[in-house]
């Protein structure tokens, strides 16, 4: 990286920290719509996150993979905890055998990971049906990826303006020259950040509407 942003690394290592996680790979950025609460034994909840790229019509078992069950033990992916299988290209199963207690959970993250699933339970067994892809919920999966797009944007606003605003309190620790300097980075990164955003929503419309 280049000098300016190596001083400012020194200046605020975690703010730097905390900027690199958000400009991580656009496809990795998650969507979060219904936060996970607690269920009556107060030890498992669910959190869905579903990144980007899993903004997709085409279901198959390894789309479940990524579904994340917050359990007594830790936040554990859904293939962690239940073997998933394909009854049919209609029917998704996700045995629960090995990890009973956490069914419930699994059930509410499957039913809110934003994919238009609507699981059923066998005691153990968890069984996903496969919707029929409409134009609607094509659309509907496109203005999630929006959403998600503009909060990813939303954060990323945050995060410049603190970086110049710790920038300015840093005056007494680097030159002017490097504060110029990591001004003018810190805007060039968010800027491509922004587009890298902007490209990969575009990708994701066009696979989803064709």
């Amino acid at each position: 990286m280049a000098l300016g942003l190596r001083c400012f690394r020194l200046v605020h290592p975690v703010f730097c920290n905390s900027f690199a996680a958000l400009t991580r790979p656009v496809s990795e950025v998650t969507l979060k719509t219904v936060s996970g609460r607690q269920n009556d034994h107060g030890q498992y909840m669910a959190s869905p996150a579903v990144p980007i790229r899993y903004f997709a019509t085409k279901k198959a078992k390894g789309s479940l993979d990524h579904i994340t069950v917050v359990t007594a033990d830790g936040k554990l992916a859904l293939n962690q905890i239940g073997q998933i299988s394909m009854k049919s290209p209609q029917l998704i199963l996700v045995n629960m055998a090995s990890f009973p207690e956490c069914t419930a959970a699994a059930i509410k993250a499957i039913r809110e990971s934003g994919m238009n699933l609507n699981p059923e339970v066998e005691g153990t067994l968890i069984r996903v049906p496969i919707p029929k892809v409409t134009r609607e919920h094509r659309e509907m999966l496109v203005k999630l990826a929006k959403q998600n797009t503009n909060k990813a944007k939303d954060s990323l606003r945050k995060v410049r303006s603190n970086a110049m605003n710790k920038l300015k309190k840093s005056k007494d620790k680097v030159s002017e020259d490097t504060i110029r300097l990591i001004e003018k980075q810190i805007s060039q990164m968010a800027d491509d950040t922004v587009a890298e955003l902007d490209r990969h929503l575009a990708a994701k419309t066009k696979e989803l509407l064709g």
